[in-house]
């Protein structure tokens, strides 16, 4: 019975921590999503022969949503296909715009209808005749007040938080630019997620708020970030830090469109208190079945 309930221990330790891993390799649900920040605007128009882009990244319910678009003017294939998607993949709305000579349309959605009944990500979806001719936003929705993410700069990637609230996170990208960069914050599970696309760019240099994110031992002083994309470890150089940031740098393909998982303080390494709950869980059941199954037994 004794290492039956080892066994019974480790399991239960095992898939709690396996389960914690998994929600580090979580990503985002619209990785080809682009947010284009307001200064970002014409570069994004001279790049794709379609864009579309809202007036912030997150909205209270009941809002009216405004979307922002620019067709090329040579390419005269119209009207332009919008699909408004819900965070399970319901089909919110569809409809066709007409831009105007110079390119550009505008068109509005009402927040305040029960087809808009879940928080979360809505994505939406623009196209212009082939495919090469499509483009892709998303925009959050909550059910409270939230700031205005847009008040970030370019040094700053935004960063909305499971609770609406919107941060600045300083960054640098070295040998090149990063052309459009945001993320999203866990608070429940303490994860950072972040959607990177660079330009010439080798490496990713973050400035963390201590009060945005941290990693703490047991003992309060500083641990390790833990650093996942893809579902993989990655390595990351430890800069300087203070008492209001931590700094790390990420190297960066500037091939491909990257998605980095950044993980705080974790108790599953250190034996925190859930796992004392489950530990001291275990080991009640363990004396439970011991007293159950040995009063089965008669004794000679």
């Amino acid at each position: 019975m004794v290492a039956f309930g080892l066994v019974g221990i480790s399991a239960v330790l095992f898939v709690s921590g396996f389960g914690l891993t998994l929600s580090f390799a979580q990503t985002d649900s619209c990785f080809n999503c682009i947010q284009i920040l307001p200064h970002n605007i014409e570069l994004y128009q001279d790049l794709f022969p379609l864009t579309i882009w809202s007036d912030s990244y997150s909205y209270d319910r009941g809002s009216t949503v405004t979307i922002h678009g620019h067709l090329r003017p040579e390419n005269t294939v119209s009207p332009v296909l919008i699909v408004v998607t819900s965070p399970i993949g319901n089909v919110i709305t569809v409809e066709q715009i007409s831009p105007k000579k110079t390119g550009d349309f505008s068109f509005t959605l009402n927040t305040n209808s029960p087809l808009w009944k879940q928080d979360g990500e809505y994505v939406i979806k623009a196209q212009s005749g082939a495919d090469t001719r499509q483009f892709k936003t998303k925009f959050n929705l909550v059910s409270f007040g939230v700031d205005n993410v847009n008040k970030c700069t370019a040094q700053d990637i935004p960063i909305i938080a499971d609770d609406g609230k919107s941060y600045c996170l300083p960054f640098k990208s070295e040998k090149g630019t990063a052309l459009n960069a945001d993320g999203t914050l866990s608070i429940s599970s303490k994860t950072l997620a972040l959607k990177i696309r660079g330009s010439n760019a080798d490496s990713i240099t973050l400035d963390i708020p201590r009060y945005l994110l941290d990693s703490k031992s047991s003992s309060g002083n500083d641990s390790d970030f833990i650093v996942m994309s893809g579902g993989n470890i990655v390595e990351f150089e430890r800069l300087s830090s203070d008492a209001d940031s931590r700094q790390i740098k990420i190297s960066y393909d500037p091939t491909k469109s990257r998605s980095y998982q950044i993980v705080g303080t974790h108790v599953v390494p250190e034996f925190g208190p859930v796992m004392m709950i489950i530990l001291f869980g275990s080991i009640g059941l363990i004396l439970f079945f011991n007293r159950t199954f040995s009063n089965r037994f008669v004794k000679f």
